[in-house]
């Protein structure tokens, strides 16, 4: 028992890291914004990711004695998730960003898990207990919490923003699918390197039309951009598009996507944190209470959630018998 609940304190440990790497996305594409173009940004890290994870995967299948999968009854698998959950996701979340406001982007966010946990409910037959659903409603009031500035600043219904709302609307559920078909890769028992090289490998080919024709990259001058521009999409390829990816996937192995997902509602928490240390912006009071709050729904679903729905079941139990 004890064994068990150490690892799901690592398991939610590892979700807290997991989504503080990937807030990190914010500031450093804020810094290199304006030297590279918006699609070098969306996808020259994934290439470099998996430039980077390939050597390592092959590694890893040298020491397990087995092969790369190329053959089409291994590689079609993640033909899906490389396609919808990796090129489409970062089109359409580049695309959406440049046409609506940063505020509508931050509010729209919020549906990702929503929309994983319907997805998760037809393809994974995972089911809503009364505790996520606590969770659920408790993580969202903490992200509005943090988030009051993006809320009195959101403009949805302005008809400028319509179309930038409904692709990030898009990206999103892309991102939504993309979780939950990787659960989906995971339970197929494809370790995290494959699931993480070979969905990147589909990605990258996808992009390089764009690569060529729509924003053509340049090697040399991509170099010659300035070392913060060089060490930003570093810093994406290994500490945003990779590693992250490698964690989340291995937690998936202990946890529903549901359970896991809910912690992408401390990236707003996150990201004001960055904006405090990196560019000088104010802390709030409601800020603090909102990401405490957040925490706690974490903590609700990946550790303490079967005592909780005993909990819940024997005070259901006790009011049965009472009446």
């Amino acid at each position: 028992m004890s064994i068990l609940k150490s690892q799901k304190a690592i398991d939610w440990g590892l979700i807290i890291i997991i989504n503080f790497l990937w807030a990190t996305q914010v500031p450093v594409i804020r810094f290199i914004g304006d030297r590279l173009g918006p699609i070098t940004v969306a996808f020259i890290p994934m290439v470099a990711s998996t430039l980077i994870f390939l050597p390592v995967l092959w590694i890893e299948n040298k020491r397990r004695n087995v092969k790369f999968r190329w053959r089409w009854n291994e590689i079609k698998y993640f033909v899906l998730s490389g396609l919808i959950g990796i090129f489409i996701m970062q089109y359409a979340y580049t695309l959406g960003s440049k046409l609506t406001i940063a505020a509508n982007a931050g509010i729209i966010t919020l549906t990702i898990p929503v929309f994983v946990a319907i997805l998760a409910s037809f393809l994974l037959k995972e089911k809503l207990n009364i505790i996520r659903i606590i969770s659920f409603v408790l993580a969202i009031a903490g992200v509005l919490m943090t988030s009051i500035s993006d809320i009195s600043g959101a403009k949805f219904f302005h008809g400028q923003y319509f179309v930038g709302n409904m692709i990030f609307l898009f990206a999103c559920f892309c991102c939504a699918f993309y979780n939950t078909y990787c659960k989906m890769l995971v339970d197929k028992k494809f370790t995290e390197l494959e699931i993480l090289v070979y969905s990147s490998i589909i990605g990258s080919i996808a992009s390089i039309p764009l690569l060529i024709w729509a924003e053509p990259f340049h090697f040399i001058q991509f170099m010659h951009s300035g070392k913060i521009a060089v060490f930003g999409i570093f810093e994406l390829s290994l500490f945003v598009y990779g590693i992250p990816a490698l964690l989340f996937f291995y937690v998936l192995q202990r946890l529903d996507v549901t359970q896991a997902i809910l912690g992408t509602y401390l990236l707003p928490f996150f990201i004001s944190l960055m904006g405090i240390v990196l560019l000088n912006e104010k802390i709030s009071f409601l800020m603090i209470v909102g990401g405490s709050i957040i925490f706690i729904s974490t903590l609700m679903v990946t550790i303490y959630e079967n005592k909780l729905v005993e909990f819940s079941r024997k005070i259901r139990f006790k009011k049965i018998r009472n009446n």
